[in-house]
């Protein structure tokens, strides 16, 4: 598979197709962004003005944003037309030359294969998560207007590929990648019930029944912690179900 041209999932970068390097400045990154997650589509120039601005935009804003878009179209591929419509700018580009549309479409088809072809569903998500290079997407750019749900489903969609990653490593009987893919999402989300399923299960597979038990108190220590209450009720019954064997 060809590199996507265009990177939002890390640091912000454009390609040619032989020369990738990053895009400077912080509103050309969140101009590109905003565009890139609605690729096809015409964004207005309001709600770019959204996503480049926290507060009123100054007056010069749409001058502003014809010199940040003179940019993108002086380092964008040959075929990314940025154009130009009345009230707003569309980018036109082709769905594999960008990384978060590539990510989405061999997450969607490894999260299918997790229970029927795991072997494949583990090529599929390892794929997908290598197009990221950052924990975050977009990093350095400002979550503003248009930007912040979109980016946030993106974080979302990283960490639930993780878990589905993990899931299918049980599901080839390897329970300790499936540990080691669980601990990277609770080193950064301990909330995470789904992860602390599969940690638990990882146990079980390896015949450790007394780690079965430290991760579960281990769950419920962090939710005490964090939320003041218990885990999912989920966790307790799994708990019970693997020391019943």
């Amino acid at each position: 598979m060809q590199a996507p041209l265009l990177r939002i999932l890390g640091p912000i970068e454009v390609s040619d197709g032989a020369h990738p390097g990053p895009l400077r400045g912080i509103k050309p990154c969140a101009l590109l962004t905003a565009l890139l997650l609605r690729p096809g589509s015409v964004v207005s120039l309001e709600n770019l003005m959204d996503a480049l601005w926290a507060v009123e935009p100054p007056r010069s804003a749409v001058a502003n944003l014809r010199s940040y878009a003179h940019l993108l179209r002086r380092r964008l591929p040959v075929a990314t037309p940025l154009i130009s419509h009345q009230g707003g700018y569309e980018l036109r580009v082709a769905p594999d030359a960008v990384d978060h549309l590539v990510f989405e479409r061999l997450a969607d088809r490894g999260r299918s294969a997790v229970t029927d072809d795991p072997p494949r569903a583990i090529d599929l998500l390892n794929a997908a998560l290598a197009l990221w290079s950052s924990d975050h997407a977009a990093p350095g750019v400002e979550r503003y207007g248009m930007l912040d749900g979109p980016l946030r489903t993106l974080d979302a969609e990283r960490i639930r590929a993780t878990e589905d990653l993990a899931d299918a490593w049980l599901g080839v009987g390897q329970p300790h990648s499936a540990l080691r893919t669980a601990g990277q999402v609770l080193a950064a989300e301990p909330l995470r019930i789904r992860s602390w399923l599969l940690v638990l299960n990882a146990h079980h597979h390896l015949g450790e029944p007394g780690r079965v038990t430290d991760a579960f108190e281990s769950a419920r220590t962090v939710f005490r912690r964090e939320l003041g209450t218990e885990p999912d009720a989920c966790l307790g019954r799994l708990h019970q179900q693997l020391l019943a064997g």
